[in-house]
């Protein structure tokens, strides 16, 4: 269960958060704050509709529907976060669904109220664009993740982006704000449950993570953004992959936690391919770029 920030604890990289005091009152006295239940619908895939959310509290889940009609989780949007914004811009249907994960509140503006800010506060605009670029990045990253490393090195990536961009610090360690279950992060990782339910394991044995039921602790982030080949400022390592097009080694070669199938095929750890394939006739990951949800 995720914990609401309230207005002075909204992660750094939300919206909220790099908005200037000013702005960020601007903003917050725009729209009708509205209230979502547990289950309850932010944003419908395929809809027409245009307005904006300005998450307050709470935690989203966005998803897509893949070509076999399945389901796959493409990111999470916490309290500070803008869901939306491309519906709004360019009036195109809705890319992703949104979902929310208990309660949650947040300021709905329609797409001329937007617009309005947007003239009036550049500020806002900017922030707004660096938002999508962090995003497209976000996703550009899960895609040469998927080819260039094994899964528990993808495993710690994720852990790593949730705390640095959801975490608050606590005694001890970081707190991550948004609770994933092990499918869901299997999802946003390209592994089976069954690789992840290992990995979690070995980073609890290791003193790097603690779980629990309503909360997951980075115990030791230095050590796992080792683990996960990323520099102290979260950017990949000297040993990350060398290119956009292609992994480390040969394909097929034996990765650190194990041999490796061929691309596009289903490994022993139910790796997917590069572009989020498990086969000829499987369905579409959730690695493709993504931009704001819209």
């Amino acid at each position: 269960m995720f914990t609401p920030y309230d207005s002075e604890e909204w992660p750094a990289r939300s919206l909220l958060g790099v908005l200037s005091p000013p702005a960020r009152r601007e903003l917050l006295g725009l729209g009708v704050e509205t209230r979502f239940e547990p289950g309850e619908v932010l944003l419908t895939e395929g809809a027409h509709d245009r307005h904006v959310l300005v998450l307050l509290s709470g935690f989203a889940k966005v998803t897509a529907t893949v070509e076999n009609g399945e389901t796959s989780l493409l990111a999470v949007r916490v309290g500070g976060d803008s869901i939306g914004e491309m519906a709004a811009m360019d009036g195109a249907p809705r890319s992703a669904t949104v979902i929310a994960c208990g309660q949650m509140t947040a300021r709905v503006l329609q797409p001329g109220v937007l617009h309005g800010l947007l003239m009036r506060r550049p500020e806002v605009s900017v922030a707004l664009a660096g938002i999508v670029a962090d995003r497209l990045r976000w996703a550009n990253r899960r895609r040469l993740d998927f080819r260039g490393y094994p899964a528990k090195v993808r495993l710690a990536r994720l852990l790593v982006e949730l705390a640095t961009s959801y975490g608050r610090p606590t005694d001890g360690g970081v707190v991550v704000g948004c609770r994933l279950t092990q499918p869901e992060m299997a999802a946003l990782t390209g592994a089976a449950e069954t690789t992840i339910h290992k990995g979690l394991r070995e980073l609890r044995e290791g003193g790097l993570l603690e779980t629990g039921y309503r909360s997951t602790v980075v115990r030791d982030l230095p050590r796992l953004k080792r683990l996960a080949n990323l520099a102290p400022d979260g950017h990949d390592g000297p040993d990350g992959p060398q290119g956009t097009d292609g992994p480390k080694g040969p394909v097929g070669s034996k990765g650190s936690d194990g041999p490796k199938d061929p691309v596009g095929s289903k490994g022993s750890d139910g790796l997917k391919g590069p572009d989020g394939s498990r086969g000829p006739d499987g369905p579409r990951g959730s690695d493709g770029p993504q931009g704001p949800e819209g």
